[in-house]
């Protein structure tokens, strides 16, 4: 040994999953077909069971309290391995090679007794540890306190809630602090900050609740069509995303892809599209000119010896 180095490292967690390294995963462990990979991640939106940010996606409380109940209640169902199972049973059973009712009756009849035995109730206090909610009372009324299930997962309210008694909480205290930007309230002039819903990121007025105007966060490209609005992502009324322009309805430029401000090699126009398909893996179009590059090739295809 002819020196020692002292190096101090710290272990760092596994990147959290983008749109493309999701879709990179699930085929690896054989879940889902190239048709399904878009409902799939659009479950986990619009069930709020996950969240957008900065391109990857975090879990919610919602989401959280999902996966611990299910990993406690069904460790079997809830592993990947059993989803591949059922991929390629459902597979024997288009090819004819195997009967529905027997995929069926295999997994009903131990899901059902299982399905019995579940106390979601008290799983939930579990979870998020809530021995002492008996001891609570309500702050409006000074009734006691209950966990109620909403279209957002598990909450905590008032025993009287909702015909005589208003007050509800999120399971988790934790609050996500603001964000200062430069942004400026189109309504009132006061600064806005970026705040964290249900739904993600949004802007809001610094002068809430005087002024209630929120508007989505830019993604630092502009519009193609009108060159004045920033482009930012929104949600339609059945709950998809896409991306449009933040002067609407002067300006109706919309797109499913999201857009990234990557100067475009062809024009030098910073907006490109990005799309990850089959067959060219993830790709990236000019927004202005059209100009398209391959930013990952697709994985190869899997051939099968005759």
């Amino acid at each position: 040994m002819k020196q020692i180095m002292p190096n101090q490292h710290f272990t760092e967690p596994p990147p959290r999953f983008s749109e493309a390294s999701l879709v990179k995963e699930l085929e690896r462990l054989g879940i889902g077909r190239p048709s399904t990979y878009a409902s799939i991640i659009s479950t986990l939106k619009t069930r709020w069971y996950a969240t957008a940010k900065d391109r990857r996606f975090a879990p919610t409380p919602l989401g959280e309290t999902v996966w611990q109940v299910m990993k406690r209640s069904f460790p079997d169902v809830f592993e990947v391995g059993f989803t591949a199972q059922m991929e390629d049973e459902l597979d024997k059973v288009e090819e004819g090679d195997l009967a529905w009712q027997q995929v069926l009756g295999d997994f009903w009849g131990p899901f059902a007794k299982a399905l019995e035995a579940v106390d979601v109730q008290k799983l939930i206090h579990d979870v998020h540890d809530l021995s002492n909610l008996p001891k609570e009372k309500c702050p409006t009324c000074g009734s006691g306190l209950v966990v109620r299930s909403g279209r957002f997962g598990p909450f905590i309210a008032c025993a009287r809630y909702p015909d005589e008694c208003r007050f509800t909480r999120p399971l988790r205290r934790d609050k996500v602090p603001d964000k200062p930007t430069d942004e400026i309230c189109q309504e009132c002039g006061a600064p806005m900050v970026i705040k964290t819903g249900r739904y993600g990121e949004f802007l809001a007025c610094t002068k809430f609740p005087a002024c209630k105007h929120t508007r989505p966060v830019p993604l630092g490209v502009k519009c193609p069509k009108c060159a004045v609005g920033d482009l930012a992502e929104r949600r339609t009324r059945k709950g998809r995303n896409f991306f449009g322009c933040l002067r609407y309805p002067e300006c109706d430029y919309s797109t499913w892809n999201r857009p990234v401000a990557v100067a475009c090699p062809s024009c030098g126009f910073v907006g490109m599209e990005e799309k990850q398909t089959k067959t060219k893996g993830v790709s990236r179009k000019c927004l202005k000119c059209g100009h398209e590059i391959i930013v990952e090739e697709a994985a190869p295809a899997e051939t099968v010896a005759s």
